[in-house]
């Protein structure tokens, strides 16, 4: 750890964490005890966090000591106390989150970030009771800084000097967009089946020195976002050109740009916010937008300039990469007849996969879904999904169709096979009630059409009895017992 990359204030919460380790008699310095520090440390942006959070610091604090009275103790001198793989783990992790917000030293609020992390050894327990993540904590960092610490510095001439710590910013991307990267480490993404040709043509655009911004075309539900997806995870498993290990790709938020701009002026700035910190990442940021054409005309209400006017100059110069998608009806209604911004994208035709590649499709995501479900679908069935999708949905385009039929049938068959579970006792209880009637039908004087009419009863139970024992309400409509 270079502790020179460490502000004054990150030095005090690790050298407070010993002394809480110490404290609670623990014999290493754990997460936990980091948190207490960060918490307790006064003057940072923790406590103003938190309170963006609606949590009290000094509540969160006592929650994480009422976890550590739990934890086994053991006498240990304060200065043999080290700190633990998984303190370690964070530290650098704090190191990362700084440079993903373009702060000069690490920072107490990027160590509270790390600690978040989906990737760090924090209990589940701690996560559950505190409920908060860290998306909530980027949102939160967002929100407590006006919008003008948001808006990317302009540069320094040559003769002005460096200040010892530059201004610590949120960056634009950490607010209006998602780590895609991040949630394919995280294993939130689908294994992306087929779509190479695809993959290598986009990752072949990305290197290059102009025009290196790729749009994805074609019908709704083809792929077009799992290629995105699959580009995340090839960036991650480390499976793209050197150029393009280490690089992030994260998905804009639109919505979250246009949403609350009410003034004049408020979305460009928000918009030239994001595009000069992706300049500023020298091509270790990739931005993705889904429905690209959606930039034409986007945040322009107030007569302001729209995304896609805001972006030409970027996309021209190489500056800035850009992966969109969209379908072939809204690229030629929209993107065509900008002919200068269509000439800053290379376009990569994305049509509906081939029988035997949608089954592979099928094959290698239908363990999600049995996981999802608590079911197995037999090779069989999936096959049959995607040959009854192109029979009877072609209107539909593959994989999606045949995804959504399995799905659809795994639910249902949750559903029926509940259904069916809650009716078994029922019947059962109904037909024991009805068993001793009949046996004393004749004695009870019973005229035969009422005997008859009980038989049927008996009858009608031991079907569906039979019925829903045998197939558990797979596909079966289960009547209502009634009388």
């Amino acid at each position: 750890m270079d502790i020179a990359k460490y502000s004054s204030d990150s030095r005090a919460v690790i050298k407070v964490a010993r002394e809480v380790a110490a404290e609670f008699r623990h014999p290493e310095i754990s997460i936990e005890h980091l948190l207490v520090a960060v918490v307790r440390h006064e003057g940072s942006e923790v406590e103003s966090i938190l309170n963006q959070l609606k949590k009290n610091p000094a509540t969160v604090a006592a929650m994480v000591e009422s976890y550590l009275k739990q934890q086994p103790s053991r006498a240990a001198a304060r200065d043999s106390l080290s700190a633990s793989p998984a303190v370690q783990a964070v530290l650098a992790q704090a190191f990362e989150e700084k440079g993903k917000l373009y702060d000069a030293l690490v920072e107490p609020e990027h160590i509270l970030l790390a600690i978040f992390d989906r990737a760090s050894a924090l209990p589940p327990y701690l996560r559950e009771q505190l409920e908060f993540t860290k998306e909530d904590l980027y949102q939160a960092m967002a929100e407590s800084r006006s919008v003008e610490a948001i808006a990317v510095s302009p540069p320094r001439g040559e003769g002005s000097a460096a200040p010892a710590e530059e201004p610590r910013t949120v960056a634009a991307v950490s607010r209006y967009c998602a780590d895609l990267t991040g949630r394919a480490a995280a294993g939130e993404y689908d294994p992306m089946i087929g779509r190479a040709e695809e993959l290598r043509q986009v990752i072949q655009i990305l290197l290059r020195r102009r025009k290196n911004s790729p749009v994805l075309v074609g019908g709704a539900g083809v792929g077009k976002s799992a290629i995105v997806e699959g580009l995340a995870q090839a960036v991650v498993s480390g499976a793209v050109p050197k150029a393009l290990q280490g690089v992030k790709v994260l998905e804009v938020d639109m919505g979250g740009l246009v949403a609350g701009a009410k003034y004049k002026g408020e979305f460009e700035e928000r918009f030239k916010a994001l595009i000069g910190e992706v300049i500023k990442s020298a091509g270790r940021l990739i931005l993705f937008i889904d429905e690209v054409h959606t930039i034409m005309g986007a945040g322009s209400g107030g007569a302001g300039m729209d995304a896609a006017n805001l972006l030409k100059p970027a996309l021209a110069r190489g500056q800035l990469r850009l992966v969109g998608a969209t379908t072939e009806e809204e690229y030629t209604k929209h993107l065509e007849k900008d002919k200068a911004l269509l000439r800053r994208f290379e376009k990569v035709k994305v049509g509906e996969p081939p029988f035997d590649e949608a089954v592979a499709i099928v094959n290698g995501v239908a363990a999600k879904y049995e996981e999802h479900h608590r079911v197995t679908f037999s090779p069989e069935a999936r096959v049959a999904a995607v040959k009854y999708a192109k029979r009877y949905l072609s209107e539909k385009n593959l994989p999606d169709i045949a995804l959504d039929i399995i799905d659809e049938a795994a639910s249902e068959f949750g559903v029926k096979k509940e259904m069916a579970e809650r009716l078994l006792p029922g019947l059962e209880a109904a037909m024991k009630d009805i068993e001793p009637l009949l046996a004393a039908a004749d004695g009870a004087g019973l005229s035969d059409e009422d005997q008859q009419k009980l038989r049927a009863l008996y009858e009608t139970f031991a079907g569906q009895l039979d019925a829903l024992g045998g197939y558990w309400g797979h596909r079966l409509e289960v009547p209502e017992v009634s009388g």
